[in-house]
């Protein structure tokens, strides 16, 4: 009888324990990730993905139609404007422009004749009508003939490098028509200046300004990064379907400031546009902010410790960072917010107990950041010229 009340009263004071310990640990809190409200700096940027290009780039084609008899210059070659790049068979329009420049000579010197007879009034004025338009067609063929003669050279319209040779020796150019774009027969791109081409979405271009500073990456060269400056936002938007999904891009051009040997168009790019600068703001860590619901309406809020407690804070938020966001009203410097963990916040409630625990943020990372964008801040802007 003895061993079976020994046995119930520790079975009791065993269920006591865990029950005490568990109220123990309940009036500890959970444990948060917390940060302070203070005054620092925000910089909004948003990204797009596109390629490189030359700011100036020529098509070559034909103005006639013609044999390609001779080509001067290879991919790769620096050609000055007016550089002779290639020759078409010139034997029919060399005919053709000795038959018109004989027959302008002749009825030139008819005209001046029957000119002359005019003045003094000896020929009639049909007589004279009919010699001026003879010597104006004549004229004008002769000057046809000789514009096509000289159009067998095609000549470099740019300084610039060959960037696509499209054509061999003994191939036929054809004229460009309404259904026939024709022969390109290469591509002059000035590589010294660069652009970069890139899709920005319906949601971000919004935000994105001419002059706005941007930060390149070429996927060809990943430790490398590009400084350059918004020189065009698109109108026109650029629309692709996945699935049943519609999405909306515009295009940005960016223009670099420096450029390199090693750049080609058509490289891949990754561009990263500062929209917005703003120093000594309140800001927290973008994980303290989130959609809440406070009454009947859906704000953005987060979570205050005041004592040991959660208090739910309804906040006004400005510009969004990489790693902080502005707070416009709602908290004060100096404030601890919960920032994390995600596991805890998302099920956090107004007046829970909460117990802060330190938390190792990734500081070298947004240090890191910081450099690049302290960095491009001391870059001297280009100067927009306006042509007269």
């Amino acid at each position: 009888m003895k061993k079976k009340i020994f046995l119930i009263i520790g079975i009791l004071v065993f269920i006591f324990l865990i029950v005490f310990l568990n109220l123990t640990k309940k009036e500890e809190g959970k444990e948060v990730e917390i940060a302070t409200v203070k005054y620092g700096s925000i910089v909004s940027q948003i990204s797009g993905d596109g390629e490189l290009k030359a700011k100036t780039q020529v098509n070559i084609q034909s103005q006639i139609m013609g044999r390609v008899e001779k080509i001067f210059v290879k991919e790769g070659d620096e050609v000055k404007k007016g550089d002779l790049l290639c020759l078409l068979e010139r034997k029919s329009y060399e005919a053709n422009l000795t038959l018109q420049k004989a027959r302008y000579e002749q009825v030139k010197n008819s005209f001046i004749r029957i000119d002359s007879l005019y003045k003094k009034k000896l020929i009639s004025d049909e007589e004279y009508e009919r010699a001026k338009t003879e010597y104006e067609v004549a004229k004008a063929s002769y000057e046809d003939a000789l514009d096509k003669y000289n159009k067998t050279e095609i000549r470099s319209p740019i300084n610039g490098t060959v960037v696509k040779l499209n054509i061999e020796e003994g191939e036929t150019a054809i004229i460009g028509t309404m259904n026939n774009p024709g022969t390109i027969m290469m591509i002059i791109a000035d590589l010294s200046k660069m652009m970069a081409v890139v899709e920005v979405s319906e949601r971000d271009v919004v935000d994105v300004k001419v002059g706005n500073l941007a930060k390149i990456t070429l996927d060809a060269l990943p430790d490398t990064f590009f400084i350059g400056f918004v020189k065009r936002v698109g109108y026109v938007p650029i629309t692709t379907t996945t699935g049943t999904e519609k999405i909306t891009n515009f295009e940005v051009e960016i223009e670099l400031q420096d450029t390199s040997f090693l750049l080609r168009p058509g490289m891949s790019v990754h561009c990263e546009i500062i929209t917005a600068e703003k120093e000594s703001v309140l800001v927290v860590p973008i994980s303290a902010i989130g959609r809440r619901r406070i009454g009947d309406r859906e704000v953005d809020a987060c979570f205050v410790i005041e004592g040991n407690k959660a208090k739910l804070r309804e906040v006004k938020v400005g510009s969004y960072g990489e790693f902080e966001v502005e707070i416009i009203e709602g908290l004060k410097e100096g404030e601890k917010v919960i920032t994390g963990p995600y596991s805890v916040l998302a099920k956090l409630n107004e007046g829970d107990l909460v117990k802060p625990r330190k938390r190792e943020r990734a500081e070298r990372k947004k240090g890191e950041a910081g450099d690049v964008i302290r960095t491009m801040r001391f870059i001297q802007r280009p100067r927009m010229r306006i042509r007269r």
